[in-house]
This record gives C-alpha cells, structure tokens and sequence, in this order.
C-alpha cells in the first residue's frame, strides 16, 4: 500500500491512542484531534511518504523537462530515474512505505519531550525511557493496510 500524508496522520492518531489505551498517558477527550495534530506537526516534516516521494519526482522531471526530453528515455523511465534519485536522497531508514529523515529513536525522544511539555496532556505515568520504547514498537508495528 502506498503511503501518503493521511497515512503519515493515522501513525499520529494511531501513537496517541495506543498510548492511552496502554495507560500511558491521559488528557481530556475533547482535545484528543488537537494532541494528535500537534504530533502530526510534530514528526510530519521528518517523515515522508510514498506520494512526497512521487511528487518529489515528478518535480524534478518538470524542473529538467527540456533536458529529458533530449534524451531517448521514455517518460516512464525519466520518472524512475527522477525517483530513484529522490529516494536516494532520503537515506536508509525506511519503514512500512515511510523514509523517516531522523532516526525512529530521536523521533520518539521528540514526542516523549512533545508529550511531557503540552499543556494538553494531563498525565504521563511512564518513564522517557519506557515511552521511547513504546513509540518505537508502536511506529515499527503500525501497517497502515491494517486500517482499512
């Protein structure tokens, strides 16, 4: 399945839930859609999906049209090679159709910080260490075909 930036917001919702259910945290429902936003504004930027990397290609082959279209690749395989070179940018951690830009570790450290500061969050009963682990377990574990 090809992920995109709704994909990127259910990982958010999908954090934000198990560690409520886990007792991890708790905060009024009411402001359940804003604590996820803020996770998605949060990590959003550091993880891009299977449509960034598609759009990412295909502004690259706009941006060298006249170049390409000297060449004698068809345009199928100008787009390959436009996101080959996109993903090759993007280094090696990737999970689940996600290319994170930070490692899952620091990522998780972001959100521990994230959930112990906001004044949105009424109580955090785990340790940095504890959450860190579960951030990264629920993030590695989360296949967004499973949603559907």
């Amino acid at each position: 399945m090809a992920t995109n930036r709704d994909t990127v917001r259910l990982l958010c919702k999908s954090i934000i839930n198990r560690l409520e259910n886990r007792k991890a945290i708790t905060f009024p429902p009411r402001l359940r859609q804003i604590v996820q936003d803020e996770l998605f504004d949060l990590v959003g930027p550091y993880i891009v999906s299977e449509q960034d990397v598609r759009e990412r290609a295909l502004a690259r082959m706009g941006a060298k049209a006249e170049q390409l279209s000297e060449t004698e690749f068809t345009e199928s395989e100008q787009y390959k090679a436009a996101k080959a070179l996109v993903k090759a940018g993007l280094g090696d951690d990737v999970l689940n159709g996600f290319y994170f830009q930070k490692p899952l570790k620091t990522i998780a450290q972001s959100v521990v910080a994230y959930l112990m500061r906001s004044s949105h969050i009424d109580d955090v009963f785990e340790t940095d260490e504890d959450l860190e682990k579960q951030l990264v377990e629920i993030v590695q574990k989360f296949d967004p075909a499973e949603l559907h």
